[in-house]
């Protein structure tokens, strides 16, 4: 069996499910004229339904309605997560749900808007009786229920797509007052990221004359992009991110080893300008550039929820599994 395994540096945890660890129905009909205040039933069905009537809005062209559909989603209670999670971790994800809100909210706008031009379906899974064993945020999310409530994995699967890695991830909900809510705050992985090097290069006087750039922007001509974390710059984090796959000439050589890159995070959350840093073979530079460009991101934001461009470095192990 041939997998490629990829960190996003520090740490990010290659997601590769089996078609049979989800809970597959028919796709929904359509309904455009639900009432806003209907309520749906605890299970995969009724995470369909309710994502279905969202998709619906989006389809219709109806920006009002798919905004108070995904307001609906929202999470009602502040204390619900130190609640559920106990206090110290929590609290910590209460108030990065709150701080993200409004942006992860348009966030999840502009998905369904680009889904509801495509055939497809959504998927759903309940991740307390069918862990993906390759997620770790999942076990994390278990392990640390201090009250039992159920929490669902939702994606979307283009109808001619073949493989589940090609699917494109929605988010993990909970059941909150006949209604599924969006938990904005759990990504699928704890997306981190190194400092660049020349951030702790000295500069030249030159440069200390030079004119001051915004908060966090990286020293590039032609493409100015800002760094993750720095200045209050946000963070990218990964909304489809399929493994790149071997190639038959890096299968016959058995090539293994690890690809660093860094490449941009465009606004529009595709990854773009990738430059190899170190690689033990070309063919799996070829490998690892043509995957991640595939790959779509939500964005960092600045502090006022513009999306912006980021440089980040991406390290993508790849080796060879019986």
């Amino acid at each position: 069996m041939l997998c490629a395994a990829r960190t996003l540096r520090l740490c990010f945890v290659l997601v590769l499910l089996p078609l049979s660890a989800f809970s597959q129905g028919p796709i929904a009909p359509s309904r455009p004229q639900v009432d806003l205040n209907r309520t749906y039933p605890k299970s995969p069905d009724g995470l369909r339904w309710q994502l279905q009537d969202i998709w619906n809005a989006a389809r219709d062209g109806n920006p009002a309605r798919l905004e108070s559909l995904i307001k609906l989603t929202e999470i009602p209670d502040p204390n619900w997560f130190a609640r559920i999670f106990g206090q110290e971790k929590g609290a910590r994800w209460g108030e990065a749900y709150a701080k993200d809100l409004a942006g992860s909210e348009k966030d999840m706008e502009d998905l369904m808007t680009r889904l509801a031009g495509e055939d497809g379906e959504f998927w759903v899974r309940n991740i307390n009786y069918e862990p993906a064993p390759a997620r770790e945020v999942e076990r994390a999310l278990i392990d640390s229920l201090r009250q039992p409530v159920e929490i669902f994995f939702a994606s979307w699967r283009k109808r001619d797509s073949e493989a589940i890695s090609k699917s494109t991830l929605v988010g993990y909900f909970v059941f909150i007052d006949g209604r599924f809510r969006w938990d904005s705050a759990i990504v699928p992985a704890d997306v981190q990221f190194v400092p660049h090097q020349d951030e702790k290069t000295p500069q030249s006087p030159a440069a200390e004359n030079a004119a001051p750039q915004p908060p966090g922007l990286a020293d590039s001509s032609a493409h100015p992009a800002y760094r993750p974390g720095v200045g209050g710059v946000g963070y990218p984090q990964c909304i489809s991110c399929p493994s790149p796959g071997y190639s038959k000439t890096a299968r016959k050589k058995r090539l293994q080893g690890t690809v660093l890159m860094q490449g941009i995070v465009q606004p529009d959350g595709t990854v773009t300008d990738l430059t190899i840093v170190k690689s033990p073979d070309e063919e799996l530079s070829n490998m690892a550039v043509q995957g991640v460009s595939n790959w779509q991101m939500k964005p960092a934001r600045l502090p006022d929820g513009e999306p912006v461009a980021t440089i980040v470095t991406v390290e993508l192990n790849f080796r060879l599994v019986r």
